[in-house]
């Protein structure tokens, strides 16, 4: 029997990655920090050890006995831990942990990079041959993963059997922080804005991913990149399709670009706070004016992936967070007729959405 070691295992990517591999019969350790929460894996066939990817010394033993890292963790949401512990785990968190599966001559190393580290390529379809083009300051996330596939490269020219996994952005169950499943619970408590910038990203349902860092453990060659990525879409076609999927009756418009800029700026100095999961920055505004377009074919020609649609991974998303009392006292704030007393919106009615009002919805669209 496969062992592995997951760095990250407690968090949404690495979560979802150990019950994959628990289901194909790999045995799994999880790395686990001092004090770190086990509730999206309590109650799994889990091996859990203490360590950190900032405490070198805490790695050989996590490592002994392993045929697989799964080096998953990473700071995604900067904006609550802070741009230096980002680039902290990100970097030398990640060299951390190429030299200790070095040491310990482990079969294969699977790296979780990000698209995110290809740069930004506007009105460009990006694969794995694109490279990081823009100031670290204007994108500071995609530059921590861009320094750490660096250091990747670097131990696989020593010798160390490693793959670099690329997912867009991932949607599913478990993403506890809402960095970017948050999406689902910003329609459901109607956080978007009636105007959206324009602009559009890859989206990739969680369970692909997974499967994909699956694949490359056994058929990715070393030092290379893949792009795990689903399908390429608008933001005003992703928000859309969430909220036909929950039964949201908002209509989206999409925002002028000039008035993006604008937007930008007066947010840059006003500094406001939202109620969304993602903080409306300036920075933030820009980049989602962009688009985030991503040719993944090289990983759907080499791996066995799923193809899972789309509106069934916003579904499940929606299920999970329910199940956490994500949506308690979500309809405290709708009249007699559902509609949201402050700004007179559709909000939605019920989940799923009963064949009549499907029927309905389709007459209607």
């Amino acid at each position: 029997m496969t062992t592995a070691l997951v760095t990250g295992g407690t968090g949404f990517l690495g979560s979802n990655l150990a019950l994959r591999l628990i289901e194909r019969r790999w045995q799994v350790r999880i790395l686990s920090r001092p004090g770190a929460s086990h509730e999206l894996l309590e109650g799994g066939p889990f091996e859990f050890v203490e360590g950190d990817v900032l405490c070198p010394e805490s790695l050989p033993s996590a490592m002994r006995g392993i045929d697989v890292v799964f080096h998953a963790a990473g700071v995604v949401d900067y904006w609550r831990q802070g741009k230096e512990t980002m680039y902290a785990v990100n970097v030398e968190g990640t060299r951390n942990v190429m030299e200790a599966a070095l040491k310990a001559r482990v079969d294969r190393v699977v790296h979780t990079s990000s698209s995110a580290a290809l740069g930004i390529h506007p009105n460009e379809y990006v694969d794995e041959t694109y490279s990081f083009n823009v100031k670290p300051e204007r994108f500071v996330y995609g530059h921590s993963k861009y320094l750490a596939e660096q250091i990747v490269l670097q131990a696989a020219k020593r010798g160390l059997p490693v793959v670099i996994v690329c997912p867009t952005t991932v949607i599913g169950p478990r993403d506890i922080r809402k960095v970017s499943s948050g999406m689902v619970v910003e329609v459901v408590k109607h956080c978007v804005p009636p105007l959206i910038p324009p602009g559009g990203i890859n989206v990739v349902p969680i369970c692909d991913v997974a499967q994909g860092h699956i694949e490359a453990a056994h058929k990715g060659e070393v030092g290379e990149r893949y792009l795990l990525g689903g399908e390429n879409m608008t933001h005003r076609q992703l928000y859309q399709t969430i909220a036909n999927v929950v039964g949201c009756g908002m209509k989206l418009k999409v925002m002028p670009r000039w008035q993006v800029a604008f937007l930008a700026g007066l947010t840059d100095m006003l500094q406001p706070q939202t109620s969304g999961p993602v903080p409306l920055t300036g920075d933030r505004l820009r980049l989602e004016a962009q688009t985030f377009y991503y040719d993944c074919s090289k990983a759907r020609q080499t791996f066995d992936l799923p193809n899972t649609p789309l509106r069934i991974t916003i579904g499940r998303t929606y299920e999970w967070y329910e199940s956490m009392g994500e949506f308690e006292g979500v309809n405290e704030n709708l009249d007699e007729n559902g509609v949201c007393k402050y700004c007179k919106r559709n909000r939605y009615c019920e989940w799923p959405p009963s064949p009549l009002k499907e029927a309905a919805q389709t007459v209607h669209d």
